[in-house]
């Protein structure tokens, strides 16, 4: 399976081609060098391979959208998707819509931020917003997934 860590700062071109880095290319196959860019929920942008988006498709794309939430989701994901193939300089061409949409600009920097199974592409104002302070459900979301074996802090005994 296809895991993408880490961040890097890059610069989109004057035609917003952004170069993808060996730590993104490097885990999908070669001949597998087919992504596709979605909007998130973030004011940034997705980066899935060709399965992970397939996978996405079957979660969210394939039932008839019931709900005005389910429906909101598809337009977001789906109806702004765009199918991207790195060039012979593995560059990937973000379309204007969604360059407008993560507020991201040619020849400004990008930042590209690995999430396990997809990549975030944000402009480095947008994720600087981001990142200033967790939330506190986060806080939670964190507590929730470690299993403190002893307290952080010392516990006064009586």
């Amino acid at each position: 399976m296809v895991t993408f860590f880490g961040s890097s700062e890059h610069t989109l071109d004057d035609k917003g081609r952004l170069i993808l880095p060996g730590r993104i290319l490097g885990e999908v196959p070669q001949n597998h060098w087919k992504f596709f860019l979605t909007a998130g929920l973030d004011r940034c942008l997705l980066l899935h391979d060709a399965k992970g988006f397939e996978e996405l498709v079957d979660r969210i794309g394939r039932a008839v959208p019931g709900s005005r939430a389910h429906r909101a989701l598809c337009r977001r994901f789906l109806g702004h998707s765009e199918e991207v193939v790195p060039d012979g300089n593995r560059r990937i061409r973000i379309p204007e819509p969604l360059l407008n949409y993560a507020g991201l600009e040619t020849s400004r920097p990008a930042v590209l931020v690995g999430m396990g199974r997809v990549a975030e592409i944000w402009s480095p104002a947008h994720l600087g917003t981001a990142l200033a302070e967790a939330t506190p459900e986060e806080e939670t979301l964190f507590a929730g997934l470690i299993e403190p074996t002893k307290p952080s802090a010392p516990t006064r005994e009586s």
